[in-house]
């Protein structure tokens, strides 16, 4: 563009200066035909490194600030069209001959009935040095991730997910981006995880659960950790969480049992020889039956269909707090073709079993409101000593649930593995036929 001889600098020097003189951000004004700047401000001057003196009645062209003239030829385009622009981002070259990235916002204003086109420049190399850094990071860490089994994501006040890396249980992450745990799973299967999340928002201390997770009809257990996440205030912005999926270790936990086997078997035969009540010799014979399982394992095909034949159409209550799990257990007893009757709370447990007498009780003896200790005596108190009650448990028995040894009568490990179930259930079922 020619160099313009601008007319109305001192009519437009004194409105810049009272809107503009002392912003931060470099602010310039130009006529639109010719291009020639009329003013700009000293936060201007200092981000090209020019005098005032030296810019006024020349172009940007003529000045040089431009690396790439695409970039000034579109930004003038889309002024044109629209009257204005926001957030345009471009690179700008100063009097030194170094380049850096700026974002501008400029409009078309008219005086006396001439167009000047009036942009605010904001410097931000440095911010975007910072995003490249972040971005660099962020892959660096996907590669790593990507090679382990860690789940990594980030999730805001609202418990959004805004990065994830390892999606689990057959997610993506386009899937998760931009929802909530509520959204993706529901509201009750969520209803645990909330919490947990929920809680160290509000606190600001890092928590450490392991959790059962249902996606897809997929289910898993993970390690997860839960931290907050800052801002430079030190406000609770969102978490920051890792999660280890621990299913497989589980597992492999459970079969581990099967080590000492033999050493059960040989005490259980010690104890056989003295003198026993009829309830410590059934318990005893339980003991051996499943040393002998734990040694070797029955096919659970062959379980399953035995229940199916034998026990179709029994009702069994399962009163378990955590619902991903919950839903679990019935699922599978479900399948085996038992009537199942699903419980979230210790009073509902012992109302149910009341109202249909169940073949069957399995209890969560970490349920809410009465318990999973209080729902087993109230039981047995009600005079059902016969039907048998079995705990499902996530970790050893300690305080007051270590004194049901009179009120129940087996013990599942939770997770629950489907063919341990399935043994437990029929066992019980075919001793009370």
């Amino acid at each position: 563009m020619d160099e313009h001889d601008s007319s109305h600098t001192s009519s437009l020097t004194g409105w810049l200066a009272t809107a503009a003189g002392t912003a931060h951000v470099a602010v310039g004004v130009s006529s639109l035909a010719s291009g020639a700047f009329v003013e700009v401000n000293d936060a201007f001057c200092r981000l090209f490194g020019y005098d005032r003196r030296e810019i006024i009645g020349r172009t940007s062209a003529k000045l040089g600030l431009w690396p790439e003239d695409q970039q000034r030829e579109r930004l003038l385009e889309l002024v044109r069209q629209r009257g204005g622009v926001a957030g345009f981002e471009a690179r700008y070259r100063n009097r030194q001959g170094e380049v850096g990235d700026l974002e501008i916002s400029a409009r078309i204003v008219e005086r006396d009935g001439e167009p000047f086109l009036i942009g605010f420049l904001t410097e931000v190399s440095d911010r975007r040095e910072l995003v490249e850094g972040l971005r660099d990071a962020q892959s660096r860490l996907g590669v790593v991730l990507r090679s382990s089994n860690m789940l990594v994501f980030r999730q805001d006040r609202e418990l959004r997910y805004t990065w994830v890396a390892n999606p689990a249980l057959g997610a993506s992450e386009g899937e998760l981006i931009g929802r909530s745990d509520v959204e993706i799973m529901g509201a009750e299967a969520a209803a645990p995880l909330v919490a947990i999340k929920r809680r160290v928002l509000e606190s600001g201390w890092p928590e450490r659960r392991d959790v059962w997770v249902a996606h897809d009809g997929r289910l898993g257990c993970f390690d997860l950790v839960v931290e907050p996440e800052r801002d430079a205030a030190g406000r609770v912005v969102g978490i920051v969480c890792a999660a280890l999926d621990i299913t497989q270790r589980l597992c492999e936990h459970q079969s581990a049992l099967r080590a000492p086997a033999h050493a059960i078997q040989g005490l259980a035969a010690l104890i056989g020889r003295e003198a026993l009540t009829a309830r410590q010799a059934q318990r005893l014979h339980r003991i051996e039956l499943e040393a002998r399982r734990l040694i070797a394992p029955d096919n659970p095909l062959p379980t399953l269909e035995r229940l199916r034949e034998r026990h179709a159409g029994e009702r069994v209550v399962v009163a378990e707090h955590e619902p991903v799990m919950r839903e679990l257990v019935c699922a599978l007893l479900e399948r085996a073709g038992l009537a199942v009757t699903p419980a979230r709370t210790g009073v509902e447990a012992f109302s149910y079993t009341l109202q249909q007498e169940p073949a069957l009780l399995l209890l969560d003896l970490e349920l809410p409101q009465r318990g999973g200790v209080a729902a087993a005596r109230a039981v047995r108190t009600a005079a059902l000593r016969q039907m048998p009650i079995i705990a499902l448990l996530s970790a050893p028995v300690t305080g007051a649930a270590a004194d049901l040894d009179a009120d129940l009568d087996d013990v599942i490990d939770k997770p629950v593995a489907a063919d341990r179930l399935y043994e437990k259930v029929l066992a019980w079922l075919e001793a009370g036929r």
